[in-house]
């Protein structure tokens, strides 16, 4: 018969059971136990998993030819121009290409601006911390060129380009700051633009051009709106609170005429904006943009000297009522 071998002895079976079980032990103590405590994902602590909510930047979509190296240039140049205030980040920094977008909850079909508009509130004003809301001014008094610019951006009451119509952008940028869509779309402009944008005006509607606009002052909520080739936020001549300081300084719009051939009133700026320190800086990729030149304070300065003197000779007014009483 064939013989078996002797089963091994009790000590050997518990020397090796021992052995097993502290193994797995060492396992469980060493990397099982770690590996549940551990996470895949950073701490809040680092930053790096928090979805900030910023807007996406698509320069990279413009497409860089020579006409639109020039335009940037064009655009630098005049702003330079200018010293300090024009000093924000390079022209490829502050331009890009945004496709078109719109807000749904935003949106106001079929919206006409009324005269209603231009002294009642919009309502509604936004509220939080990351909102800056803009100094009320309530002690200026609308004078003829508010006036005189606000009946010209209502000659074309739909706002409307290449990009589709945006009508209703400015009145919801209005509206979130409690603001009238005068005092926001005028008033949000610099007082020496305003200055020579009236004087301007006044010599195209005497060469028979009805001009208009289509976009005034822009904050950087309705600068984020725009489409097109424009502006980065905040770094928009409309207004963008880095570019120009916000409410009350903005220095560009987009001008149209109200009926008829944009491409007259365009051309009607290459050959005289000079007179009023206007310019228009990218007649190939945004020939609507005009803006402030380099010696628009001093040129505004001397403009509303004028335009005072002659208001002050005028029949009727105070100066001469004062004359008269003495």
């Amino acid at each position: 018969m064939r013989a078996f071998s002797a089963p091994p002895s009790g000590d050997t079976v518990s020397f090796w059971s021992g052995l097993i079980a502290a193994g797995c032990g060492g396992l469980v103590l060493f990397v099982a136990l770690p590996l549940a405590l551990s996470s895949p994902f950073p701490s809040a602590k680092d930053r790096a998993w928090i979805v900030e909510d910023r807007p996406v930047r698509t320069a990279a979509l413009v497409p860089m030819g020579r006409d639109a190296e020039d335009a940037i240039e064009a655009e630098a140049d005049v702003e330079s121009e200018s010293g300090p205030e024009g000093a924000h980040g390079s022209p490829a920094d502050i331009l890009s290409w945004e496709p078109t977008f719109a807000l749904a909850s935003l949106s106001m079909p079929g919206m006409e601006v009324d005269d209603a508009e231009a002294t009642g509130s919009l309502g509604g004003a936004a509220t939080g911390p990351d909102i800056a809301v803009p100094p009320r001014r309530s002690a200026e008094v609308a004078d003829e060129i508010d006036d005189y610019l606000w009946e010209v951006y209502r000659r074309a009451p739909i706002k409307k380009d290449g990009s589709g119509d945006f009508t209703w952008k400015d009145p919801a940028a209005a509206k979130r700051l409690g603001m009238s869509l005068k005092e926001y779309v005028i008033r949000g402009m610099d007082r020496d633009f305003r200055e020579t944008l009236y004087h301007m005006g006044k010599a195209l509607d005497a060469d028979g051009l009805r001009w208009s606009m289509l976009s005034a002052f822009r904050d950087d909520f309705r600068q984020r709106l725009a489409s097109g080739f424009k502006a980065s936020v905040g770094n928009s001549l409309h207004g963008g609170s880095r570019r120009t300081g916000g409410y009350g300084n903005g220095r560009a719009i987009d001008i149209t005429l109200a009926e008829g051939d944009a491409s007259e009133v365009w051309r009607w700026i290459d050959r005289n904006g000079a007179r009023f320190a206007i310019a228009r800086p990218m007649p190939g990729y945004d020939p609507a943009h005009i803006q402030a030149r380099a010696n628009w304070r001093q040129i505004a300065g001397a403009l509303r000297a004028k335009r005072t003197l002659v208001a002050d000779r005028a029949p009727g007014s105070r100066r001469e009522a004062m004359a008269e009483a003495r």
